[in-house]
């Protein structure tokens, strides 16, 4: 997260630097600032390494992340099939001998 923090930020104050120049506003500064806040962010911050685990019985949709109960063959906020429904209608793999 941090990288794309770095990332994003030096994108932006790129992107603001070049607007600045070929449009001559002061109205771009305020992204170059932007740029530089995310981008200081991106350095000062610590990399998080803790794993959010959904609640007992729920898990997170592959879709949106919105928690979805187990036995839910759909997510409630995305529609999205859940996994469990598409892997146990798979056909399982058999070679052709």
């Amino acid at each position: 997260m941090r990288s794309s923090l770095v990332v994003g930020g030096g994108m932006i104050i790129l992107t603001g630097a070049v607007l600045w120049v070929a449009l001559d506003g002061e109205a771009w500064l305020a992204l170059i600032a932007g740029g530089a806040v995310a981008l200081v962010c991106g350095l000062a911050l610590k990399e998080v390494t803790d794993r959010v685990e959904a609640p007992p019985g729920q898990h997170f949709c592959p879709f949106c992340s919105t928690v979805v109960a187990d036995e839910e063959e759909r997510c409630s906020h995305c529609n999205g099939l859940q996994d469990w429904v598409t892997r146990s209608k798979a056909t399982p793999y058999q070679p052709n001998n």
